[in-house]
């Protein structure tokens, strides 16, 4: 079971290129990818964006892709430099007889000769997805030992639920016990016996009404299944959430048919509200 919070970074390199890759992942309802990198670098920000959705399912990350060339690249053709400026001083000073500084034209010419940006070749691209890849391994990695500090604290909490039924189910009997005893007190002072219809009539209604064998039953097949989902590897988060809101959907309905049980309820849409919290950070 994996987290959708962490981080990883990567490094790589090749004979003329340096990469470095960080990704950050935070909680999200899918999978959407975030890539900041220099602008020559588009060509290839939609394959790095495959990379990472091939190996994560959910999650909202920020990718920051930054490399650094091995070679000296001048920042400018010079031979371009040399016929800009001679081409700007014979227009200003021969032709328009304008008084323009060296410095001015200089500025000029540089701007007009900047090379044009990098080209994304193949070893540079190979560099870079190494590196992409790199940061995935430690960012999974990260995703996986928060998804087991997950893990434990829903055990935990399965279990405490599992603790709390126990005790709805000593406690049902108890309280319908009382339930029997008051029906047949207020039979007695009518002078009807044990054995009359409308006596027999009115504790089957209230059993029947204060049933929640169901509800108990379906709550411990919930338990059951959560149980198992957290032992799987990938895409169990959503299915967590719907466990969760099933259970409370049952407890409730158990609450509204005993109140007086409303101690342990209470306790349990507790632990079942912190489970639905803990599950939307789950991939």
């Amino acid at each position: 079971m994996l987290s959708m919070t962490g981080f990883g970074k990567g490094e790589a390199e090749s004979e003329n290129w340096k990469a470095s890759v960080m990704i950050r992942s935070l909680n999200g309802k899918g999978l959407d990818v975030s890539l900041r990198a220099p602008t020559f670098l588009m060509p290839i920000e939609q394959k790095a964006k495959e990379v990472i959705k091939s190996r994560l399912r959910r999650g909202t990350l920020h990718v920051v892709v930054d490399v650094e060339s091995k070679r000296v690249i001048p920042p400018v053709d010079t031979e371009k430099l040399k016929g800009n400026v001679s081409m700007l001083q014979e227009l200003s000073r021969n032709e328009l007889g304008l008084s323009v500084s060296d410095d001015l034209i200089f500025e000029l010419g540089w701007k007009y000769s900047e090379k044009m940006t990098v080209e994304v070749d193949e070893e540079l691209e190979d560099t870079i997805l190494n590196a992409i890849t790199k940061a995935l391994e430690e960012l999974i990695e990260s995703r996986r030992r928060e998804g087991e500090a997950l893990k434990g604290d829903f055990l935990n909490r399965v279990e405490r639920i599992r603790e709390l039924l126990s005790k709805i189910e000593e406690e049902k009997d108890k309280i319908i016990d009382k339930v029997k005893e008051k029906v047949l007190e207020r039979a007695k002072r009518l002078e009807l016996p044990e054995e009359h219809p409308t006596v027999l009539n009115e504790i089957m209604f209230l059993l029947e009404k204060m049933d929640v064998e169901e509800e108990v039953t379906r709550l411990r097949t919930h338990l059951q299944r959560f149980r198992k989902l957290l032992d799987e590897d990938r895409d169990v988060g959503k299915k967590l959430e719907f466990l969760a809101q099933e259970m409370h959907r049952e407890i409730t309905t158990l609450g509204n048919k005993i109140p007086d049980l409303s101690e342990y309820v209470v306790e349990i849409k507790a632990e079942i509200d912190r489970i639905k919290q803990q599950a939307a950070n789950v991939e």
